[in-house]
């Protein structure tokens, strides 16, 4: 290591006195800014308000999602088909046929017991292919009539 000179070391007391003054410390790195996660920028733009999408890259067999669709669809546009009451009839009379309990039901079609439970009340949303997989188990036709 080279020594310093006496200038160097008279430069550097100078220096470091100036720091002081200004209130920093001698050799003290400045902090550096932490990057901020995904969920970090997606939380400070929820309290802001501003319209946001996440998009994430799909490096695996996952679909990649958007939080906020609410915000995105305008509601004059949204349509949520809710599962019709002739269709809710249907299920819970076939159901009650093959002598099986929502329970049952819902391991057979790899589903939750409160999804089969609002299908058969005719509350949330409509799965048409949930309820394919419901007439395969029970090996059923339902009536459709808006098909015909």
């Amino acid at each position: 290591m080279k020594k310093k000179s006496k200038a160097e070391i008279e430069y550097m007391k100078k220096f470091n006195k100036a720091q002081a003054q200004l209130g920093i410390k001698p050799n003290q790195q400045k902090p550096k800014a932490k990057a901020q996660t995904t969920q970090q920028k997606v939380t400070k733009a929820q309290r802001s308000g501003v319209q946001y999408e996440v998009v994430q890259k799909n490096t695996t067999n996952k679909k990649s999602y958007v939080s906020n669709v609410g915000k995105l669809l305008n509601d004059e546009n949204l349509d949520i088909k809710t599962v019709p009451k002739e269709i809710a009839t249907q299920v819970a009379q076939a159901r009650s046929e093959a002598k099986l309990t929502q329970e049952e039901l819902a391991k057979k079609v790899s589903e939750n017991v409160a999804f089969i439970r609002d299908l058969e009340k005719g509350e949330g949303p409509y799965k048409p292919k949930i309820v394919e997989k419901i007439e395969k188990v029970l090996n059923v036709k339902f009536e459709r009539s808006w098909k015909k």
